[in-house]
């Protein structure tokens, strides 16, 4: 249970998960550290095989432990069949800093922007975007996950958390 409680521990730290999960997982791994785990064990030798199902089952945690929070960052994850991969990690911070940026920007410089934005077929008024707005959109973001198998071999898999 040990090694449970330092690897949960070691993802609240790294940011991998929020307090809520980590509370949530360590008072599952407490109450039944077996059945929490969902450790596997090898026939006959009572020996454990591989690391708890719920970190290994390659979902997010948020879905592996149903927690609800708000992402931190969005990532883009590309996996080529040529062997270049990419791995983005963006901050949301940046989206609540930009919406404040827009404060900056002059009344005719916004009007232009929202007028170009709708000819690209983007109906988007700056002007009225607000900061409960912005924080829906990053709920949302949460929901969202993209995954892209192409013929080539390539994988794109992008998500927020």
């Amino acid at each position: 249970m040990g090694d449970d409680r330092n690897r949960i521990l070691d993802l609240l730290a790294a940011g991998k998960i929020t307090a809520e999960e980590a509370a949530r997982l360590l008072d599952a791994l407490e109450a039944n550290p077996a059945q929490a785990a969902g450790a596997e064990t090898s026939a006959g030798t009572g020996a454990k095989t591989g690391w708890p199902k719920f970190f290994s089952s390659g979902a997010k945690a948020t879905e592996r432990t149903g927690a609800t929070g708000t992402a931190k960052f969005m990532y883009v994850k590309v996996v080529s069949g040529q062997g270049d991969n990419v791995n983005v990690k963006i901050p949301l911070a940046l989206l609540r800093a930009g919406l404040k940026l827009t404060s900056l920007i002059p009344a005719q410089a916004q009007d232009q922007i929202n007028k170009t934005m709708a000819e690209k077929g983007m109906a988007f008024d700056l002007n009225n975007f607000k900061p409960e707005d912005l924080e829906e959109l990053i709920d949302a973001l949460r929901e969202m996950e993209v995954d892209v198998d192409a013929a080539n071999g390539d994988k794109v898999h992008v998500y927020a958390a």
